[in-house]
């Protein structure tokens, strides 16, 4: 993609003229940045590189929860006198409890940087604005503003959070030409193609945990994995408001070792949910006659899960809708036809159904086509 010379950022109320050298090294960065996907939540996705007369002479992610930081791995072992330091996001500043690794700003203050250009300030308000005026009031001459808005939205889930204190929310669906995403009574329905589906593994990897409701794992028994190589499965959770699900589905295979989640209502029966919670798995009531969305939520984000994929059926995609509790819309069009019979209609099959989605991207996959925005 050609670099634009001239693109102007923000910072701190003066508009800002980037080159051709701060795009680069900057895009760089978020490159590098999501090599972190999946492996570094609750944490955001951040990359660094180390430059010097044009060239990079350092290079570095944030790689794992609770490994160094993308500024440590870039600079270590580096001449950093005179150098200017890239990244895409605040460098930390604080030292609270729990927190796994040192402040990285007191570190580049001290390491002889000359320049540092961020892309975007953090919304963490132990470290908003923190970080950049500790580098500041050390002499280096420090930038913000650059790709602000790319940056952002890699990190998406953990900003909303942090301003929020909520998980971020996507809805992925799959839809027939005649706007169906089911048979009742039928599982095993294939819709998308095999390029979409390995974009869900992706999706899967990129989420902390994956929603589907009870009708979805007593039609298709799925296992809610992740079957991207090298990918980390996410924590499963199941919406059921009367424990309906059976102690052999798949999706409560190994929850010894992996996090699975049952939703239930205070109307849920208490010997199944003894038997559940022996096996590993935990049993949340976030309702009274049925399981609350809303409630759930808001039960996540101690378990240290901010960001949420729902695959469940249309009942569970409408919920989200109509109470305004999803950020994020992925929809696969396909060109199969289910026909009229039993089929279930998709929340998105009416006239006008892009209108709520912003930044709206599309996408072809082999023969699907998927929509992609913000809500």
């Amino acid at each position: 993609m050609p670099i634009k010379a001239g693109w102007q950022g923000h910072d701190s109320g003066v508009f800002m003229v980037w080159g051709k050298e701060d795009l680069f090294f900057m895009r760089r960065c978020l490159f590098l940045a999501r090599k972190g996907e999946g492996k570094v939540s609750p944490n955001p996705m951040v990359g660094a590189v180390l430059a010097r007369n044009g060239r990079i002479i350092g290079e570095g992610f944030h790689g794992r929860f609770g490994s160094p930081h993308a500024e440590v791995n870039a600079m270590q072992g580096k001449n950093c006198p005179g150098a200017t330091l890239y990244v895409s996001l605040e460098p930390c500043s604080h030292s609270s409890p729990g927190k796994k690794t040192p402040p990285c700003a007191p570190m580049i203050a001290s390491s002889g940087i000359r320049r540092a250009v961020i892309a975007t300030p953090d919304p963490n308000p132990e470290v908003s604005g923190r970080g950049i005026a500790l580098l500041r009031k050390s002499g280096i001459k420090t930038e913000v503003g650059i790709l602000s808005s790319e940056a952002r939205g890699q990190n998406e889930a953990f900003f909303k959070f942090m301003e929020t204190g909520k998980p971020f929310v996507a809805l992925k669906m799959a839809q027939s030409a005649d706007g169906k995403i089911g048979v009742r009574g039928k599982g095993g329905v294939r819709i998308s193609g095999k390029e979409f589906n390995r974009y869900a593994q992706r999706l899967r990897n990129r989420y902390d945990a994956i929603l589907a409701g009870i009708g979805t794992v007593l039609a298709d028994d799925p296992r809610l994995t992740c079957r991207m190589g090298g990918g980390r499965n996410p924590a499963r959770i199941v919406l059921d408001s009367h424990l309906r699900i059976p102690l052999s589905a798949r999706v409560l295979s190994n929850a010894k070792k992996e996090r699975v989640i049952v939703a239930t209502s205070a109307r849920h029966g208490l010997k199944k949910a003894k038997a559940l919670r022996s096996m590993g798995v935990k049993v949340i009531v976030c309702g009274k006659r049925r399981p609350s969305l809303r409630a759930l939520f808001s039960r996540l984000p101690p378990l240290g899960i901010i960001s949420v994929l729902v695959e469940g059926g249309a009942t569970i995609a409408e919920a989200a809708l109509s109470e305004k509790l999803a950020d994020r819309a992925i929809i696969c069009m396909s060109r199969k036809k289910l026909g009229e019979k039993n089929t279930v209609p998709s929340p998105f099959s009416k006239p006008g159904w892009k209108r709520p989605l912003s930044r709206l991207k599309k996408t072809r996959m082999g023969r699907d086509t998927a929509y992609e925005g913000r809500l």
